[in-house]
């Protein structure tokens, strides 16, 4: 029989709580950099193991946007809400928009998808009727382009 050691140092401990992490999802720099700490693990050492992660390219901002626009646009969420959501999970402007441009989704497209699964072919009964549906696609993430698209067809 073989005897294996293990490593339990606690840089091996972090990088092994990460990959799990990375195994799931993909994961921003920041939100990875929180898990980590708020497991406790050493500041210090948890930045080293952010910048190893990158450069073997196991942790990547730009993946991640693009991969939160796919998920996020999948669930029915509009490019406004989106870029909100990537904004507060500390990605650049720059990446936002590669990832929008990588994932090519037709929000013209998505926005009279989730209108329909919501509405179905109900006709709008009063402004007030209408308000409230705008108003919805308006929480989705929709611009007033996209909303004035479905609502004033």
């Amino acid at each position: 029989m073989v005897e294996r050691k293990h490593d339990h140092s606690p840089s091996a401990r972090a990088r092994a709580s990460a990959l799990g992490s990375l195994a799931m999802r993909e994961h921003s720099v920041d939100e990875l950099r929180t898990k980590l700490l708020n497991k406790k693990h050493d500041a210090e050492l948890v930045e080293r193991l952010l910048l190893d992660l990158q450069q073997e390219n196991l942790l990547s901002n730009e993946r991640y946007a693009c991969s939160y626009w796919r998920v996020r646009s999948a669930k029915g969420y509009g490019p406004v809400r989106i870029r909100k959501e990537l904004q507060l999970k500390g990605i650049s402007e720059s990446l936002i928009q590669v990832g929008l441009t990588e994932t090519d989704v037709d929000f013209f497209q998505l926005v009279e998808q989730v209108y329909q699964k919501k509405y179905r072919d109900q006709p709008i009964e009063d402004f007030k009727d209408k308000q409230k549906r705008q108003a919805f696609l308006y929480r989705r993430g929709f611009d007033s382009e996209l909303i004035r698209h479905v609502v004033n067809d």
